[in-house]
């Protein structure tokens, strides 16, 4: 029987987007399980975010075997209780097609997070919600035509994995780099997975969500949206659990150069500008005062005195 208390898992959640969304699900009652590639990282994270909070490290690159090993070891520890959230959110970053950028892109943005997600399901409880952390990069605006039908004809995630198996040399005709592609087929399986049956029948609500360009170490420091805004953007609809609203894919990047955002962005810009001036100034004037020191071991080369 599912207790009372409220858990979620939340993975890659040592920093940026995950840590200030495991921070505000903590703040609202939630216990954390927190999921990260490094044993470590998830302590430390689970310490600083108290309430009972736990580490598991996973590594999504490991592959199915051990993806479907930590699930069982997570729902294990819940033992009678149910999973009220799964926030995917770990990933990576390439932009060029490489057999080793795809290879890592595939099991971690894509595939890694819908097997977890599929392990986990036994322990949802009614009404839980699924926010899988997508791009604008895998927007089908952006993907080839020949793409865009492929994926939005993929009948199941058997299909996608053919998709996402095809020979390079044709996948980086897709237009869009691994991460984007990735991110791209994540979409559709979260399409797939909502109309599921399994899910559905439970009142189970899974979106993909891009939080825009945001303040992380991915984003840098010049991005316009704050962390805890992004991370807003991510929980938005997992919190609210409409079971109407499912199977969507929302990106924020609108908010990128909207009017408040590009205050911060020309704000931020300032600043960069101010800190290179002085910096420059700086040299500028210490170059002027300092002497000119010749180079020892050339003058020795040359027989300089």
């Amino acid at each position: 029987m599912c207790r009372s208390k409220k858990y979620a898992v939340v993975t890659g959640c040592n920093r940026g987007l995950g840590l200030a969304a495991a921070t505000r699900l903590a703040n609202e009652g939630f216990t954390i399980i927190a999921v990260c590639r490094r044993l470590e990282d998830a302590s430390k994270t689970s310490k600083k975010l108290g309430g009972g909070s736990v580490p598991f490290q996973l590594d999504l690159a490991k592959g199915e075997e051990v993806i479907q090993s930590v699930a069982s070891r997570i729902m294990e520890w819940l033992g009678g209780a149910c999973l009220d959230m799964l926030v995917n959110n770990a990933g990576n970053s390439y932009g060029a097609w490489d057999a080793d950028a795809w290879t890592d892109s595939w099991a971690v943005n894509y595939k890694g997070p819908i097997v977890l997600t599929e392990a986990l399901l036994p322990s949802f409880a009614e009404g839980a919600s699924v926010s899988m952390v997508g791009s604008g990069l895998g927007d089908v605006s952006l993907i080839s035509k020949k793409y865009v039908r492929m994926l939005s004809s993929a009948p199941d995630l058997e299909d996608l994995d053919r998709i996402a198996n095809l020979p390079m040399n044709q996948l980086w005709n897709s237009w869009v780099g691994p991460y984007g592609f990735s991110k791209a087929l994540l979409h559709r399986a979260t399409e797939l997975l909502a109309a599921d049956s399994r899910y559905t029948a439970k009142h189970i609500t899974l979106n993909a969500v891009c939080p825009g360009w945001v303040r992380t170490d991915m984003g840098g420091e010049q991005a316009p949206i704050s962390v805890d805004e992004g991370a807003g953007h991510i929980l938005e609809k997992a919190l609210a659990a409409d079971p109407s609203v499912t199977g969507t894919f929302t990106c924020y990047c609108y908010k990128n150069f909207d009017a408040d955002h590009q205050q911060a962005w020309d704000e931020s810009k300032q600043e960069d500008d101010t800190k290179w001036w002085s910096d420059s100034t700086h040299s500028e004037a210490k170059a002027a005062t300092d002497p000119i020191r010749p180079n020892k071991s050339k003058c020795k080369k040359q027989k300089c005195t």
